[in-house]
């Protein structure tokens, strides 16, 4: 079957390979891989940069969907024919988040999805949307899960106002999510032209950070200078201190990101004063991501996919990405 094996850490150590199929063991469901999604820290664990006691080579990429096969004699969730997705934090069930769960993340520490078959535990694994093709269905399990996570956490709901920072897979499920909750929705790009596309999704006020460098006061004006309830902060170190300005009393910001930089100085007097609750977010549960298939499935709901690759184009799917460039997701079809 083909493959596609990092061999050594960088993008020009991607290789296509030919590798024997494999059979489930008890507890495992063998899947047809079909489509996959693009994620920043699957750039970070190929460069080297996440992950750095990872076992080379790798099959790398996190988020994939496909169908069932076959399934090892445990297993009861699944059956040949099931429409899948893979689920990222594979050990997190339900609850929060404990220590010994990490270490067995789909795409780096364990294989990931660039393969034509795969074997993955029964619970690294969850049902795909019936209304979603293996494509749309490949984005949902870390960019839709977290933006889903913050909104729960954030405890959003009707008439509240959402900022969210650029036009990426997890900002643009935030806009979704939260307009299907009733939430206004303001969002900063450094593009006019994917400020109109947010606006055909339902933002209801876009700015452009490139041409508006202080943007905070301007959030605050579109809020009557009360400011935001719930910030999605994907950028981080450069952009945090104005998320904070535009963040109201007893707002709530959610970390998600760090393109903008790992590290900041936090002044402290605001989150005091405002009382805002800041919170790191990274994925969540399986019981969690079945509330959020529950409610994609009820309202219909349909990702954004930017642009699709075949399964030999990893790479120049790779660089489209580094561009940032992309308006939400980035598909690779393996049929192609």
């Amino acid at each position: 079957m083909r493959s596609i094996q990092l061999t050594a850490f960088g993008l020009d150590h991607l290789k296509l390979a030919d590798t024997p199929a494999p059979r489930p063991k008890p507890n495992e469901v063998l899947v047809r891989m079909e489509a996959a999604s693009l994620n920043y820290r699957d750039y970070l664990l190929m460069s080297g940069n996440l992950y750095r006691a990872v076992n080379l080579p790798i099959v790398p990429v996190s988020d994939g969907a496909g169908t069932v096969v076959e399934v090892g004699e445990a297993v009861t969730r699944f059956k040949p024919g099931d429409r899948v997705t893979t689920f990222y934090k594979s050990r997190w069930i339900a609850g929060a988040m404990r220590p010994e769960w990490e270490g067995a993340d789909i795409g780096g520490p364990a294989e990931g999805v660039m393969r034509e078959f795969a074997n993955f535990d029964a619970y690294s694994l969850a049902r795909a949307p019936a209304h979603m093709d293996a494509l749309q269905a490949a984005t949902l399990p870390i960019a839709a899960l977290t933006a889903w996570q913050v909104l729960e956490q954030a405890h959003l709901t009707t008439g509240q106002t959402v900022l969210v920072l650029g036009t990426g897979g997890v900002s643009i499920f935030a806009l979704q999510l939260a307009k299907l909750r009733g939430a206004k929705v303001i969002l900063l790009s450094s593009s006019d032209e994917k400020l109109a596309r947010t606006k055909a999704l339902g933002a209801d006020v876009g700015i452009n950070y490139r041409t508006t460098p202080q943007w905070a006061s301007v959030v605050r004006e579109a809020t009557h200078g009360v400011g935001v309830d719930v910030v999605v902060e994907t950028v981080g170190g450069s952009t945090f201190a104005q998320s904070l300005e535009a963040v109201g009393m007893h707002g709530f910001v959610g970390v998600v990101g760090f393109l903008g930089g790992g590290e900041l100085q936090v002044p402290l007097t605001s989150i005091i004063l405002k009382r805002v609750r800041v919170q790191g977010i990274s994925v969540a549960s399986l019981e969690q991501h079945e509330r959020m298939l529950a409610a994609l499935e009820a309202t219909q709901l349909l990702p954004v996919l930017d642009k699709v690759y075949g399964f030999g184009e990893l790479r120049a799917a790779m660089e489209h990405m580094l561009a940032g460039k992309h308006f939400g997701k980035i598909g690779i079809d393996f049929s192609r």
